[in-house]
């Protein structure tokens, strides 16, 4: 069979953390053939030595039987789709080191966080292969190891390309992956224009990651605070505006702090991507978030003090968790 044939697609998922190793989970128990690759040699043995799972929500676990690799990737058989998981500081290492994978066919996956992925994928790889989108489920690390996978508001994908229209073989590639996950019941919406899908989902993750790094609060426990949810309204506002500077329009914009909240909902008793990276002493992603946003903000003429001032307070905090020597 071709590799755009009948048989399912194989998948390599670069970045096995909390959504990497969720995605990895759902394409194995969706039959694709799947390539886990991880940088972190600890992270790598919890999932090949220790063999810590994926729980989903109805509680069954999943041990990822991927073939895993680690860095440098040794020569492989290329895949149909390589899915970016890594931070947003990280994705240029990975557009290199993602080589040994990519085929003149392979599409490029991001449903990463933040802006600049897409534009720093496709300047290495030509962005007419390059497929971008949004998530709305959401997954933790635990300190063992163990993902949990807790689901999500709205489709499992919702994806497209990054400079439309597609082509006839990206169009064949994505249209087989979104088949065999429909038949294991996920849901997949593709998109002809990803730039008003990833705004909005950009607006929820400004609005949210950094105050949850801030506060140290599951989804839940910021819902229960008023202060808190006024602070979700002002950051989603100022990104709204810079959204519709951008010539941009859908519904969220309307009133993008009951949007961001709604899409908290989700998270529930969660820790959103941000707080875990601060709990576990990684950098964040502040840079690719709130930070551009704010820059875009200014290139655009619309001011974004609210975003400024939690970027600088989120600066301040990896200053204190890196140390004096950090």
């Amino acid at each position: 069979m071709t590799r755009n044939g009948p048989a399912a697609p194989r998948v390599a998922v670069v970045g096995l953390g909390a959504l990497g190793s969720t995605f990895a989970a759902i394409y194995e128990r969706a039959g694709c053939r799947v390539v886990g690759v991880e940088k972190d040699p600890a992270r790598l043995g919890e999932l090949r030595e220790a063999q810590r799972p994926v729980v989903f929500p109805d509680g069954r676990e999943h041990v990822l039987g991927a073939a895993l690799s680690g860095y440098p990737l040794e020569p492989e058989e290329p895949a149909d789709v390589v899915q970016v998981c890594v931070k947003g500081y990280d994705t240029a290492a990975a557009a290199e080191d993602i080589a040994p994978l990519v085929a003149p066919d392979t599409v490029i996956l991001s449903v990463q966080n933040g802006l600049g992925n897409l534009e720093t994928l496709a300047a290495r790889w030509g962005a007419e292969r390059v497929v971008g989108g949004i998530t709305a489920h959401s997954a933790e690390r635990r300190p063992d190891g163990t993902v949990r996978y807790r689901g999500g508001k709205g489709p499992l994908l919702t994806i497209g390309p990054f400079r439309p229209p597609a082509s006839p073989p990206v169009r064949r590639t994505v249209g087989s992956l979104a088949r065999v996950l429909e038949r294991a019941g996920e849901r997949v919406e593709i998109v002809d224009d990803v730039e008003p899908v990833r705004w909005k989902k950009l607006i929820a993750n400004v609005a949210t990651n950094p105050v949850a790094a801030l506060t140290g609060r599951t989804g839940r426990q910021m819902l229960e605070s008023p202060s808190i949810c006024r602070l979700i309204d002002l950051l989603a506002e100022e990104a709204a505006r810079v959204a519709r500077a951008r010539g941009l329009g859908f519904p969220e914009l309307d009133d993008p702090g009951g949007f961001s909240r709604w899409a908290l909902e989700g998270v529930g008793d969660n820790r959103i991507s941000m707080l875990q990276d601060v709990e576990a002493g990684r950098p964040t992603e502040i840079g690719t978030l709130n930070e551009a946003v704010a820059a875009e903000g200014e290139r655009l003429g619309v001011p974004c003090p609210a975003h400024r001032a939690v970027s600088l307070l989120v600066r301040s905090l990896e200053e204190r968790l890196r140390g004096p020597s950090g």
